[in-house]
């Protein structure tokens, strides 16, 4: 049986309140007037029953939430294992598909948007498996319940399904829609807050759409992007430190296809050793590795490259200098190393390596003695994961790429924090430094969020401050270090300039770069066409609009990044 998901995120502001159906008061009450207790793959209790042209549900929900008690990972465990042993009842095969039988393609199976429910009102949603969708939502007479109609006509085939989620950011639930008709779900018995939750944040908000083609190929083609390469031994095949060939093959393919750029193969990939004479204090160096995390990081932001390191001169000795954490690396956090051994170490780990020097004028005017006592400040602190997102993430709407929505990354981070705790200080600290608030959770934040009248797309859009001092400290990715060296060496003057609003795109368009650089022997040897050094890689590193954005006060903080219109940059964004 082919098979749509699609998802709809409980949100965020109160319409005109309907009363609905009177709903019965208890489990027993349910079974007693003929439904069946089935499983329900978040913790809850689910009943159900049929009749003609109407399936009825009815969900009472953990009181706090998925994951909040731990036999809630032993009811994941047993459903999974269940759609192992029962393939057919749970259409692995296509259950991440809005357009059945499509070609399996990388992040098809990541939601976007289609619509919004809100209480009192009705929202119509086309499917590939039903042409006609209406759904509606209202509240229960109890005060404890919302009643979700979903009536489905115009059925495609017998063999086609729809998969919709049911969210909020403490709860979740799936359906499947088999048949035309109406599918009726009650949420009972809730709590206070998750009452509050549906019917105070515009009901069932938002619908999100899967991607097309199977489950199980998207998941393929997905994985191919970062299986491999994991390890820390450049001479081991496979689990080294290099990216594995199809790595290569399936991120570059995921590029041409995501952005519509096409990486070209060098004809010589000889490592070029440039002499440190020819490397100056502040000097920029791109770099791309073929793991995944670089091409999603070129993917969101239209970058060329993935990663940045800058140079520093330090006592007659050439250092790079970066925020790094990657596995393959044999250090980590924000730290020095002298060239010579940061080259053998990106040799290792598969980089590809271009160098970006300063206009001479630039360098001239780079402190270098400033620039290393900020360094100092802030040496040996972790990479920058609190603003690994915000960076990019300028606009409400538009800094997202096509399959994720900003709705959906709240209750994905809820329930990876469910899975994993510690993550909940990567998401919630720098919501709550953007909303002036301390220690809340998603919840907690997303009560906040609606009392002010903001949506979540809003709020990710404020630019992240370089004064704002997380629990572990100072936080920069590599980009925004690079550029917080640049602004501790005077290169900004007095400029109100935010290093942490800074992707690596947004790194090499400044016009600190020199867009024709004179290239060394060693360099030209190694390609005599080549307009810029690159030291290792199998790949030709680009850079469209090298050095052609002037600095202003804050740049970069209101920039949108979207491959439907070429990551076309908005002047004094």
């Amino acid at each position: 049986m082919k098979s749509t998901i699609c998802v709809l995120f409980l949100g965020l502001l109160l319409l005109t309140p309907t009363l609905g159906q009177s709903t019965l008061q208890s489990l027993e009450d349910y079974l007693e007037a003929g439904f069946e207790q089935i499983s329900h793959e978040f913790g809850g209790i689910q009943m159900m029953r049929e009749a003609e042209n109407l399936a009825e549900y009815v969900v009472y929900w953990p009181e706090n939430g998925f994951l909040s008690e731990p036999n809630h990972l032993l009811d994941v465990y047993s459903i999974m294992l269940a759609s192992h042993e029962e393939p057919e009842k749970y259409n692995l095969d296509n259950l991440i598909s809005c357009n059945p039988g499509a070609k399996s393609d990388y992040f098809k199976w990541a939601p976007y948007k289609v619509g919004v429910v809100k209480i009192g009102e009705v929202t119509t949603v086309n499917s590939p498996c039903f042409g006609e969708n209406s759904v509606t939502l209202k509240m229960g007479d109890d005060g404890k319940s919302v009643i979700l109609e979903h009536n489905a006509s115009n059925y495609s085939s017998w063999t086609c399904a729809d998969t919709y989620l049911f969210a909020t950011t403490q709860n979740y639930h799936f359906s499947s829609v088999f048949f035309s008709g109406t599918h009726r779900y009650t949420f009972s018995g809730l709590t206070d807050y998750q009452y509050f939750a549906i019917t105070r944040w515009d009901g069932l908000d938002q619908i999100i759409e899967w991607g097309t083609g199977s489950h199980s190929g998207h998941t393929v083609a997905a994985v191919l992007l970062f299986a491999g390469g994991l390890g820390t031994n450049p001479y081991l095949p496979f689990i080294g430190s290099h990216p594995t060939f199809w790595m290569v093959s399936n991120n570059v393919e995921f590029i041409k296809r995501a952005t519509g750029y096409e990486w070209k193969k060098r004809a010589n990939t000889t490592r070029v050793d440039l002499d440190a004479k020819n490397i100056k204090s502040g000097d920029y160096f791109a770099i791309t590795r073929w793991d995944g995390l670089d091409q999603i990081i070129e993917w969101g932001t239209g970058s060329h490259s993935g990663h940045t390191v800058a140079a520093i001169w330090v006592e007659e000795e050439l250092y790079i200098v970066e925020s790094q954490d990657a596995w393959y690396w044999p250090r980590h956090g924000i730290q020095m190393n002298p060239y010579k051994t940061w080259l053998q170490w990106a040799e290792n780990a598969g980089f590809m390596v271009t160098h970006l020097p300063l206009k001479a004028e630039v360098a001239a005017k780079f402190n270098v003695t400033k620039a290393y006592e900020w360094y100092k400040t802030v040496e040996g602190y972790p990479y920058g994961y609190h603003n690994f997102l915000w960076g990019w993430v300028d606009t409400p709407n538009d800094s997202f790429p096509p399959v994720l929505h900003s709705d959906a990354v709240a209750p994905a981070m809820a329930i990876v924090q469910g899975l994993f705790p510690a993550a909940s200080t990567i998401f919630n600290e720098a919501i709550n430094f953007r909303l002036n608030t301390s220690n809340l959770t998603i919840p907690e934040l997303a009560e906040v969020i609606a009392e002010r009248n903001l949506t979540w797309g809003e709020v990710y859009a404020m630019p992240e401050q370089d004064s704002w001092r997380y629990s572990d400290g100072p936080s920069m990715v590599c980009s925004s270090f690079v550029v917080a060296l640049w602004k501790a060496g005077g290169l900004f003057g007095d400029m109100e300039i935010q290093a942490t609003e800074f992707t690596p795109r947004d790194v090499y368009t400044v016009t600190f770069l020199d867009p024709n650089p004179v290239l060394a022997p060693e360099c030209l040897e190694n390609n005599p066409n080549a307009r810029f050094c690159q030291l290792m890689g199998d790949h030709l590193m680009e850079f469209p609009d090298i050095s052609t954005v002037e600095p202003y006060p804050h740049m970069n903080e209101r920039c949108p990044s979207s491959p439907l219109n070429g990551y076309k940059r908005l002047d004094g964004c």
